[in-house]
């Protein structure tokens, strides 16, 4: 499971070479995208702590067990 949260975490990604590169670029033009609408344009680097973040799920993730991702 990978959370991406910043353009940072993409980039730590993709040198790691742990996801596809296409699933790579589709997830980095979904966060541009939800920067893009953003009301509010930040001078600094868009994060969407606060705001909720990108999980990837691979495969041997327990799906029913995502205590650790939804958060209250």
């Amino acid at each position: 499971m990978r959370i991406i949260k910043t353009q940072q975490d993409l980039v730590v990604l993709r040198l790691a070479v742990t996801l596809p590169v296409e699933l790579l670029l589709q997830v980095e033009e979904y966060l541009l995208q939800l920067r893009d609408e953003q009301k509010e344009k930040e001078a600094t680097e868009f994060r969407l702590v606060g705001r909720g973040y990108i999980v990837v799920l691979e495969a041997g993730d327990n799906i029913r067990d995502l205590g650790n991702v939804v958060r209250p």
